[in-house]
């Protein structure tokens, strides 16, 4: 089951001046926001997957950008697991302008049914260029001039849009190696070609694989020889929490979100 734009607002117990949030506390207020939402539906715990933050207009430009962003959506993925909440649909993190002039924080949180709520790349062109605008160049005009955006793209290097990893979650094993988990899918076994490559007789070439879904890691046994446990109990998929332990032939791993 899913939701389709129910929407809540909160008003942040952050009452400070302006200009002076800091990314520390502006992370925070997010991490509350998702816990205030959580609602049961099927015996999981469901939570939001758009968050828009509206900030004081200093606050908004000072704290608008690509590396908060990161760490606003780093956050939120790192709760969910940590709280064992489920998400539906894409995680979309949107910071604005207050309209009101506001000193506080609003946080407006929904459950949208989009795949696509949130674009996963660093788009540079817009971030330069949203608010380019030219007023009254010429003294004898009264008209305002819109720049032309393609015509200035042409004379400026951009980089191309650069697609954002997460780091979520790690997988250790005994000899402290770790593999960091994202959103990707990862397979595990002896094959040299796996992305956690084990040196254990008891692993099958390709032993088991973690997925994402819903916002979380599964872990599945790829129909091994000797089976895959967690925390002693032989399983065929299993939704990963904070400090599972794995089991793979001889090779004991622990499953930590970071």
């Amino acid at each position: 089951m899913k939701f389709t734009d129910v929407i809540s607002i909160q008003i942040a117990n952050i009452f400070q001046k302006r200009g002076e949030l800091e990314p520390p506390a502006l992370i925070k207020a997010v991490e509350r926001e998702v816990a205030r939402h959580e609602t049961v539906i099927d015996g999981l715990t469901i939570v939001p997957n758009d968050y828009t933050i509206y900030l004081s207009e200093e606050d908004y430009h000072r704290l608008s950008a690509a590396r908060i962003l990161k760490a606003l959506h780093e956050t939120v993925e790192r709760k969910v697991i940590r709280e064992n909440y489920f998400m539906d649909g894409r995680l979309s993190i949107k910071l604005d302008k207050m309209i009101e002039g506001n000193d506080v924080i609003k946080i407006v949180a929904r459950h949208t049914d989009s795949e696509t709520a949130e674009d996963t790349t660093i788009d540079l062109e817009n971030d330069v260029l949203s608010q380019t605008l030219l007023e009254n160049i010429d003294a004898d005009s009264s008209s305002t001039i819109i720049a032309d955006k393609s015509k200035i793209l042409s004379s400026m290097k951009t980089a191309s849009p650069k697609i954002v990893s997460y780091d979520l979650a790690v997988i250790t094993d005994s000899d402290m190696s770790e593999l960091v988990l994202g959103e990707r899918q990862i397979y595990i076994g002896r094959k040299d070609t796996n992305d956690f490559v084990l040196n254990d007789d008891g692993a099958s070439r390709i032993h088991a694989y973690i997925s994402y879904e819903r916002h979380r890691h599964v872990l599945n046994d790829a129909e091994s020889l000797n089976g895959t446990f967690v925390n002693k109990k032989k399983i065929i998929r299993h939704v990963l929490k904070h400090g599972d332990k794995i089991l793979i032939g001889n090779t004991n791993l622990i499953y930590k979100v970071l």
